[in-house]
């Protein structure tokens, strides 16, 4: 029983070294980031190109280190889709009735007119009959 004890207490190290070990692993692992990006920034400065590769998740307007605007929307698309957008304004129309009331005044608009129309078509065929003498 007590091998089995020390042997615990030996693969689990203290405080002191443990925080010890997380560090070295995190400037390690930030090192390695770092030399990544560079490499990267090199690559896209080297040719101009950037390799476009697909990722799922969220789409990332930006590149977090560099900056760089990796996917942006162009202004004139925004400016296309917000004119193509029906305005929110509310009209004098606003509630049912008035819209009927706006229907119905228009067709006796509509009427209106076409009985003129027909009274100035009789007039002018009237005007228009066959006089010899």
């Amino acid at each position: 029983m007590r091998k089995w004890i020390t042997e615990y207490y030996q693969s689990r190290p203290g405080l002191k070294i443990l925080q010890e070990r997380i560090d070295d692993f995190i400037s390690a692992h930030e090192a390695q980031e770092e030399q990544a990006r560079e490499e990267r920034e090199a690559r896209a400065a080297e040719g101009g190109w950037t390799v476009v590769v697909h990722h799922k998740g969220r789409k990332k307007t930006t590149d977090s280190e560099s900056g760089v605007t990796v996917g942006s929307v162009a202004p004139a698309a925004v400016l296309d889709k917000m004119a193509n957008k029906k305005s929110k304004e509310v009209g004098l129309d606003f509630y049912r009735f008035q819209k009927r009331e706006a229907q119905r005044n228009e067709i006796m608009m509509l009427q209106s007119k076409f009985e003129q129309d027909k009274k100035r078509i009789q007039q002018l065929r009237a005007a228009r009959k066959f006089r010899p003498y």
